[in-house]
């Protein structure tokens, strides 16, 4: 999934609102905080003409702020350093295994094959987390931005539409999908961090003893000149 493709350019603010310009500028600076609680609000209300959308929109905001929570709950200490201990460690592998005269057993490759899981799956946890983060804010802003619109009878948006029941039902739908991928690029990114981490631990006991094996054969064939082929496991 692109990360980059999860938000748009769309503006729900009313261009004559200053109520709604100067919301928007303390929701830039509060983030998901004051999105969540502006939210809850317009859900506490009496009953809005629209008030299955925003509904909606809150539940929204609160299915993307769970998972969000999820995300940065992980310890990301913890996963970027397995996550460089499985990039260092696969590439000091396959300095080892480039000789062609060092073979392998069907078991060392299978060690191999877990720290190159290991990487493969933590691979961009960093930039992940961080587009993600900027993704999770922009999209609670845009939904509470979308949710204050509707409850105060906005007439068109920042780009001058007209607000009206189509509108809604189009703009909902779009933020929808867009809240729904978000959470599924949420949690994709937690499971291959906690895979990965399992994965990493799991493989540094065989990855240290490999290492210790793979470099005295390289160093016995530098020195004695030997054959170092290993047969095939049975």
């Amino acid at each position: 999934m692109d990360l980059n493709e999860l938000t748009d350019g769309r503006c729900y603010l009313h261009p004559m609102n200053e109520a709604l310009t100067t919301r928007h500028s303390v929701f830039n600076v509060f983030g998901p905080i004051a999105c969540f609680l502006g939210l809850a609000l317009f859900a506490c209300q009496s009953p809005h003409p629209h008030q299955a959308a925003l509904d909606q929109l809150h539940e929204l905001h609160k299915s993307v702020s769970v998972a969000y929570e999820q995300l940065r709950a992980l310890p990301a200490d913890s996963v970027l350093a397995s996550a460089r201990w499985a990039s260092v460690n696969l590439h000091e592998l396959e300095l080892l295994m480039s000789d062609g005269h060092i073979e392998i057993t069907k078991a060392e490759g299978a060690i191999v094959s877990e720290v190159s899981r290991a990487r493969r799956l933590l691979k961009d946890h960093e930039s992940r987390r961080n587009r993600l983060t900027q993704n999770t804010e922009r999209t609670q802003l845009q939904l509470n931005l979308l949710a204050e619109a509707i409850a105060q009878n906005a007439t068109v948006d920042g780009s001058g539409t007209p607000i009206d029941s189509s509108y809604i039902e189009q703009q909902v739908a779009i933020e929808t999908r867009i809240a729904r991928e978000l959470i599924e690029a949420l949690e994709e990114t937690i499971d291959l961090a906690q895979r990965g981490v399992v994965v990493a631990q799991g493989a540094r006991a065989d990855n240290d003893s490999l290492q210790v094996i793979l470099r005295a054969r390289l160093a016995r064939y530098i020195l004695e000149g030997v054959n170092t082929s290993i047969p095939e496991d049975s």
